[in-house]
């Protein structure tokens, strides 16, 4: 017949000599052998405890590594970034860093994309290239070369192509410096 783990308890005698009380509460019976337990009454159990010291026996250097496993719980633990563990979180960031950059460069790309239309060039446009026909449109919508009626209506479209300039200007220069 099986036991259950209620009448095993309740059928168990106090391991302490000279005791015929139940053994109903466990004490380990030692610190390398934690699994495996003394029985005690509630009188004794309070007796063991009380004179138990987990550390007995440990020489300074063994007690100093059992107070830093405490410290993490008994598990292993290292500094953030020297483990190959956290390859796979430099990897996962790296790839939003890169979604960012893609996403940052989209936009750069499409403001560009608006000040070649409004010099009327293209993409792959040189810098002489741009730098020409910059003082061709600056010639044509400049606000002193309009009649007075269609200057204030042009002055923004001269706004329009002096700002679209120096953007692209601006990431030319970046570019040259970056080689």
């Amino acid at each position: 017949m099986l036991k259950t783990k209620y009448q095993q308890n309740h059928n168990r005698i106090c391991n302490s000599p000279d005791c015929e009380e139940l053994g109903l509460y466990p004490a380990p019976k030692s610190r390398n052998n934690l699994k495996e337990y003394y029985y005690f009454c509630i009188d004794h159990v309070r007796a063991f405890n009380k004179s138990w010291n987990y550390f007995a026996g440990l020489n300074e250097e063994e007690l100093e590594v059992e107070i830093r496993k405490s410290v993490t719980w008994d598990r292993p633990s290292w500094k953030f970034g020297t483990k190959t563990i956290n390859h796979d979180f430099e990897k996962a960031f790296k790839f939003f860093d890169e979604q960012k950059q893609i996403k940052k460069n989209k936009v750069i790309d499409k403001k560009l994309e608006n000040c070649f239309k409004v010099l009327e060039l293209n993409s792959d446009s040189t810098l002489k290239e741009i730098k020409s026909r910059y003082k061709i449109l600056a010639k044509k919508w400049h606000p002193d070369t309009q009649n007075s009626v269609a200057s204030t209506n042009n002055k923004d479209k001269f706004i329009d192509i002096s700002n679209a300039y120096k953007t692209i200007l601006k990431t030319f220069t970046k570019l040259e410096t970056k080689k």
